[in-house]
């Protein structure tokens, strides 16, 4: 499995302020098609309303804290990560979600600009919230209506970034943010970002780490911490909705999650291994369809990458990237990452 997850694309629709990609039509064909093939990609939990509500309601639980202890990393470094960012550069986010992570980045973009551009009194900003959902999207441009920025919200695939920087003004600062990076292949992920970066761009995302591997005891303590927070049940909750959305009862199913040595160029990794194992005969209706399952039957979802620091500046190496900065939690469990294209 390489990504997420791709679709293909169909027509764009276009607004005022938004680009319409891949439809709410587009996401329920891949939703059956791939429950028909046992498989529910990750990016499928996401889809619609009632997907958009219930990431953001994960987002705010005390027993996931991924995405909020990132956030917190950000702010607390956020003027000294604008300070390697030139002026000028306008701001594309990929996974948006509700678009907080990126308010931070902006505000402190446009302090910068304010400063060194004082006599035009111009803030040259263009922004672009990118996600497959389209709720987000709308969220994430909501937030940023006060604030003196040129916007035009994508709903849409990282895949289709040959598409998508199409769309998008020159130089960018590329983000994935909220550890979405560590939910793709990371030699697929580096390829499609440096195949679709320009001289100019910058690229900018953040990780959740596992601690880099000490004593037995200590590894068992790191795995332990990881599965605790990833088989939550909020988190199982969230991962389970599209079959309880059309239709299956929590007792038809379970969710189960390891964590799981997998072998890449520099060694092995690990790597959640996420499925949903039905428990009895069951079915769910997609629109005009039913899909049945048996008992035995078994849903392969996506994962989430557990890196230690130095796997990933290693990856950034072999790819071609070079590191303009790094910045480490005082725990050394999250890090986020400036980096470039080597020319």
């Amino acid at each position: 499995m390489k990504s997420t997850g791709k679709m293909g694309v169909g027509h764009i629709s276009e607004n005022k302020e938004k680009i319409i990609i891949t439809s709410k039509k587009d996401i329920e064909e891949k939703l059956r098609e791939s429950l028909k093939n046992h498989e529910l990609p990750d990016y499928l939990l996401y889809t619609g309303a009632d997907g958009a509500r219930n990431w953001l309601k994960l987002d705010e639980s005390e027993t996931f804290l991924v995405a909020r202890k990132l956030k917190v990393l950000l702010e607390k470094n956020i003027a000294s990560i604008v300070r390697f960012i030139p002026t000028g550069m306008n701001f594309v986010s990929i996974g948006v979600g509700n678009g907080e992570k990126e308010i931070i980045f902006l505000e402190e973009m446009i302090r910068k600009n304010l400063v060194e551009k004082p006599a035009s009194g111009k803030i040259s900003i263009r922004y672009y919230p990118i996600d497959i959902n389209n709720e987000l999207v709308d969220i994430a441009l909501e937030k940023v209506e006060n604030l003196p920025v040129e916007k035009k919200g994508i709903v849409g695939f990282i895949e289709d970034m040959a598409i998508l920087k199409k769309i998008w003004r020159l130089p960018v600062l590329f983000c994935i943010m909220g550890n979405t990076f560590c939910n793709y292949e990371p030699e697929f992920i580096l390829q499609l970002i440096r195949e679709n970066l320009e001289q100019g761009d910058l690229f900018f995302f953040d990780a959740n780490l596992l601690p880099t591997e000490g004593s037995g005891e200590e590894a068992q303590s790191a795995k332990r911490s990881v599965l605790g927070t990833y088989a939550s049940r909020e988190n199982a909750l969230f991962n389970m909705y599209p079959l309880l959305h059309y239709g299956m009862a929590p007792e038809d199913f379970d969710f189960e999650l390891l964590l799981a040595h997998v072998d890449s160029r520099i060694g092995a990794l690990y790597r959640t291994r996420k499925s949903l194992n039905i428990l009895k005969d069951a079915e769910l209706r997609i629109g005009p369809e039913t899909i049945g399952f048996r008992e035995g039957d078994i849903i392969r979802m996506g994962f989430t990458y557990k890196y230690t620091y130095d796997q990933i500046t290693s990856f950034l190496d072999i790819c071609g990237f070079d590191i303009l900065k790094t910045f480490l939690s005082e725990d050394m469990e999250n890090v986020i990452i400036l980096a470039k294209k080597r020319i």
